[in-house]
């Protein structure tokens, strides 16, 4: 005799919201801090790409350690918004 259940366990499991809105701040954080140096915008990087890069950063955090769905963009987006953290870092500790 077999045991068939009929209910479905949504309880280990996130939606892939953050996954994917980790992925957009990421994306975001790319031209922020890039195209805004030397562009003659107030703040540069700091002000336009530093905060979303950051939030990027946390956004990928939480949602990999809620077990969010969509793994591939929380990583993706938490790469992303860590390479323009240190971009800009370094950027300006060894700019011109």
């Amino acid at each position: 005799m077999t045991n068939i259940s009929s209910g479905v366990d949504l309880a280990g499991h996130q939606s892939a919201r953050p996954s994917y809105v980790a992925l957009v701040l990421g994306a975001l954080s790319v031209p922020g801090s890039i195209l805004t140096w030397d562009s003659g915008l107030p703040g540069e990087g700091w002000v336009w790409g530093l905060p979303l890069a950051l939030a990027a950063v946390v956004a990928g955090i939480v949602a990999l350690r809620g077990l969010a769905t969509a793994r591939w963009a929380a990583v993706t987006g938490l790469v992303l918004g860590g390479a323009m953290v240190l971009m800009i870092v370094l950027w300006t500790a060894f700019g011109s």
